[in-house]
């Protein structure tokens, strides 16, 4: 585990395991790195070089006042990968942190990366007359402005993330252990992500992306991603090769690791 002092001297927290073609891991939100990747970094270490990052107010980093966005969680992956010196790159982001790629495409292009494994991203969060693939299939811009003014008032809210992550829920502890892990991004912190989140558009970005990409959805009860968004996500982006978890629901990850793990170390290797 180490830290790097960012342009603004924030302290971010990243673990750095293996040797090999490296692949940087970037979690969904509100999650530390440590508590979300721990069924993947050790398997996928023993043939790569495996940074996990916690994002800006998430886990072990520095957490400000303000100024928290998807593009400021992007220029910190800039940083990093510079003063990593890493190349050749593999971004595998989830969620959240596939967010923080697609906005790396956007100001910072391709720079240092090799390849992409995009896992239950979402490119456009509300709904849209053209849009056939909100998150929960139905989502109003005014139902995200209504939830953003509900964390203003109560953490309450927030639970439900957990909630509609999994096909089948963890047990009662591990659920517990995950809400707690939640609590160390401030929930000022986590408003200003989401407002971010439901004003993204990323549609005209997947459809420019260039790079050998791997996509990776979940197809069981996905409750967040309940249409055939992956799908429309592989038409969008030439040559790239969706992989769909029939036993797995927002968070393919942690519901089949196993399966996870392979098919993210031979997209990487091949």
């Amino acid at each position: 585990m180490a830290y790097l002092s960012l342009s603004d001297e924030l302290p971010l927290y990243y673990t750095d395991q293996g040797s090999g073609r490296p692949i940087v891991l970037l979690q969904g939100l509100m999650l530390s790195a440590d508590h979300f990747w721990q069924h993947n970094v050790a398997e996928l270490a023993k043939t790569n070089r495996v940074i996990a990052v916690d994002h800006r107010s998430h886990g072990r980093s520095g957490k400000p006042l303000g100024g928290h966005s998807i593009e400021r969680c992007a220029h910190d992956l800039r940083e990093l990968l510079d003063a990593l010196d890493l190349q050749e790159v593999t971004l595998c982001g989830v969620a959240f942190g596939a967010m923080v790629m697609l906005e790396y495409l956007r100001h910072h292009g391709t720079h240092r990366l090799a390849r992409l494994a995009i896992v239950e991203a979402q490119v456009r969060l509300t709904n849209a007359p053209d849009w056939p693939h909100p998150t929960f299939g139905n989502f109003p811009a005014e139902a995200g402005a209504g939830f953003i003014e509900g964390c203003r008032h109560s953490r309450a809210p927030l639970k439900g993330f957990l909630l509609g992550a999994f096909s089948t829920l963890p047990d009662e502890a591990t659920m517990a252990r995950m809400q707690a892990e939640t609590w160390l991004t401030p929930t000022g912190a986590v408003i200003e992500y989401i407002e971010h989140m439901v004003q993204a558009d990323y549609r005209a970005d997947a459809a420019a992306i260039t790079l050998p990409t791997l996509l990776i959805y979940g197809r069981a009860g996905n409750a967040t991603l309940p249409t055939e968004l992956g799908r429309w996500l592989q038409g969008q982006i030439p040559g790239s090769r969706l992989v769909e978890l029939q036993a797995s629901g927002h968070s393919p990850f942690w519901e089949e690791p196993a399966r996870f793990n392979a098919e993210l170390s031979a997209f990487v290797n091949a």
